[in-house]
């Protein structure tokens, strides 16, 4: 390489260097993430009112947020009150706290009855000695060789509601299984097959065990190409470069982006929140979407054996504290996960003794020129090429839920569309099975028959001895659309058949549109349908664009699905908000999680479908649109033993908002 090259080289890497920053550890706005001194304010309120025993966990604190009304009358300059709430276990006793941070006081403070508080980090590590002192767990592991119990590891997870004995008296329980990590960096893959109790977390104790007979366990597959391995032959550097730095701002929470303006926050539950967006129609700020996140994300296992059927994972709710350190969002990787141009932020989160941390780089802002054209054109006529090129501004955050890592995209296009994108991505759950191939006659653990005699298939072999268990994933997003204002309408566009009349020569048929207003709640439950195809619009019956046309922005699904489970199941009325893509309801400060705000031990009382039966209006006023993004995992060898990303998106697309194409003066270099 020429002395010229090495220089450049070098250069390009100075160049490269990430941006990582904190968050300014102060309020700005009455929708900042909590600071760490909020943290520790109501540490010591609940503190000094002598709600924390020694044995008490902080299983849950979150910002309670403003009512909507307060947010958009608030200015700069302004007080801000803060408050917070706070769930805490003590003995498996569950209790929930509101601590104004502000005034430095307890507000309110109610022991659930009812109700249960997520389970904590702590907690669910509390169990494993308990467990693996039971006689039976021991014969269990004696009879599969498994005497040195130092590698084994017994867990526990949150019990969703199925209707066990052990569950009608609302006792806190959990289920879980052993795993041995003898020989292996990984425990997915070693799972001890045949082993499930269920446990009382209160007492300690096993209250029914199972053992469906031993599996030999398979080679550990623990194949993690952690520093990465040689180039594929022929493969040349790409270097993007940001010379000049980002054309964004970044100023106290607030994002500015060609006509895009936003605020973001990171949130302990649910991750990523996007508040405030609007969009810079000639020189005038017009609102999109008030606020923007992921409610609940929704896991459930398909497999006859209880050890397996019983995984069935509101994640958001059971599991926000309990996947590490604070939080479903995990830190990212420079170039792996964001480009090494990209602006990282920290943010700050609770351990379970209620004490604050800061962890550094949990969401990354970047710019990225997709190489795909924005528009273009052949014009035959002078033999001429127009069009412009993409760049697209994209907020994201990684999540590891367990054994899955997903990844959260906010991206906001110079054409208006803002796109939420999810890649699932991470490793499989897996369980042993006698099979080596799939030539032959498939063992029970894998294949049963329908009562008609029809073979169906639980799972998929990826591996010799190792089957991954079909299952679905569901993302339940809160959009509170705010198009031009808050009163919004939902309007239905059908395309319809519609039947030309006799005397037409030619066609008989074309199809035509047939917009339709949703009046209330009760009405506006749609799925995603190739027979029946509409588009589904968030409009603002009080403003016009110059054709006359009522502003709106449309959610246009991608690939998607919804729960093919029947209603009846208890895993289904506990995530009811599965049965369909869409639904909308009034805005109502109370209802922010689809599946309440208390899933462990929930029956589903507190949730989207129970509140839609109230059958509210939702005609020219405040209205949440629900969107569920899903998908049907039937496993492959190719996602083992890492997973590729599988993306699924969805846009929010503006729809005679604005009066032609925004893009069109675009620069011809992105």
């Amino acid at each position: 390489m020429s002395l010229c090259r090495r220089l450049f080289s070098i250069a390009l890497l100075l160049i490269a260097v990430p941006s990582c920053f904190a968050l300014q550890p102060e309020v700005h706005h009455p929708l900042d993430a909590l600071t760490p001194d909020e943290y520790w304010k109501a540490y010591k309120v609940l503190q000094a009112a002598g709600k924390l025993a020694p044995k008490t966990l902080f299983a849950s604190i979150l910002l309670e947020e403003p009512v909507k009304s307060v947010v958009l009358a608030w200015k700069p300059g302004d007080p801000i009150v803060r408050k917070v709430d706070v769930v805490l276990l003590n003995e498996s006793k569950s209790y929930a706290a509101v601590v104004d941070v502000s005034a430095n006081k307890l507000e309110s403070y109610t022991e659930l009855t009812k109700e249960q508080a997520p389970m904590s980090t702590t907690e669910s590590r509390s169990f494993d000695e308990d467990i693996k002192k039971d006689p039976r767990v021991i014969a269990a592991l004696k009879a599969r060789g498994i005497t040195d119990l130092r590698t084994v590891h017994c867990g526990v997870i949150p019990a969703g509601y199925v209707g066990l004995p052990e569950q009608t008296d609302g006792r806190r329980i959990g289920w879980g299984e052993c795993s041995d990590e003898m020989d292996s960096l990984y425990r997915w893959d070693r799972r001890i097959a045949g082993i499930f109790y269920v446990m009382d977390l209160k007492e300690k104790k096993i209250t029914r065990f199972s053992d469906n007979g031993a599996v030999p366990m398979p080679p550990s597959t623990s194949i993690y190409d952690a520093d990465g391995g040689k180039a594929m032959p022929g493969t040349k550097p790409i270097i993007t470069l940001e010379p000049e730095g980002p054309s964004y701002t970044v100023e106290n929470g607030e994002v500015d982006w060609q006509k895009w303006h936003f605020r973001f926050r990171l949130d302990p539950r649910v991750g990523p929140v996007i508040n405030l967006v609007s969009y810079n129609d000639g020189g005038k700020p017009r609102s999109v979407l008030y606020e923007g996140s992921l409610s609940e994300m929704y896991v459930p296992y398909q497999d006859p054996d209880e050890a397996w059927n019983s995984h069935v994972f509101l994640d958001g709710g059971e599991f926000f504290a309990n996947t590490g350190s604070g939080g479903i969002i995990k830190p990212l990787q420079v170039g792996v996960d964001c480009p090494d141009y990209a602006t990282f932020y920290s943010g700050t989160f609770f351990r379970d003794d209620g004490t604050p941390y800061v962890r550094p780089q949990l969401a990354c802002l970047f710019e990225r020129v997709t190489g795909d054209p924005m528009w273009r054109h052949w014009d035959g006529s002078t033999s001429a090429i127009s069009g412009r090129p993409t760049r697209e501004l994209v907020f994201r955050t990684v999540a590891t839920v367990g054994n899955y890592d997903y990844i959260f995209d906010w991206r906001f296009g110079q054409d208006g569309s803002i796109t939420v994108g999810l890649g699932a991505t991470g490793i499989l759950e897996v369980k042993a099975v006698k099979d080596q191939t799939a030539d032959g006659d498939l063992s029970a653990a894998m294949v049963g028959k329908t009562p008609e005699g029809k073979r169906v298939e639980f799972g998929q072999l990826i591996a010799p001895g190792i089957s991954a268990v079909d299952h679905d994933h569901f993302f339940s997003y809160r959009l509170d659309l705010d198009v031009d204002g808050p009163n919004n309408s939902l309007m239905v566009d059908k395309l319809v058949p519609y039947k030309l009349p006799d005397t037409a020569q030619g066609r008989k048929w074309i199809w035509a549109m047939m917009p339709e207003m949703a009046k209330t709640e009760g009405e506006a439950k749609y799925n995603v349908s190739v027979e029946h195809p509409a588009m589904w619009r968030f409009a603002n019956e009080g403003v016009k664009n110059k054709l006359g046309q009522l502003t709106s922005y449309a959610i246009m699904p991608g690939e998607t699905g919804i729960s093919i489970l029947p209603a009846e199941e208890w895993p289904q009325k506990r995530a009811g908000f599965s049965a369909h893509n869409l639904w909308v309801t009034p805005y109502d400060p109370n209802e922010r999680y689809v599946s309440g705000v208390y899933t462990m031990g929930s029956k589903g009382e507190d949730s989207l479908p129970a509140w839609t039966k109230q059958n509210r209006n939702i005609m020219n006023t405040d209205i949440v649109a629900w969107y569920t993004m899903g998908f049907h995992h039937v496993p492959r060898p190719e996602d083992w033993p890492q997973m590729p990303t599988m993306w699924h998106t969805f846009t929010l697309m503006p729809y005679q908002f604005l009066i032609k194409n925004p893009t069109m003066d675009l620069p011809m270099t992105p």
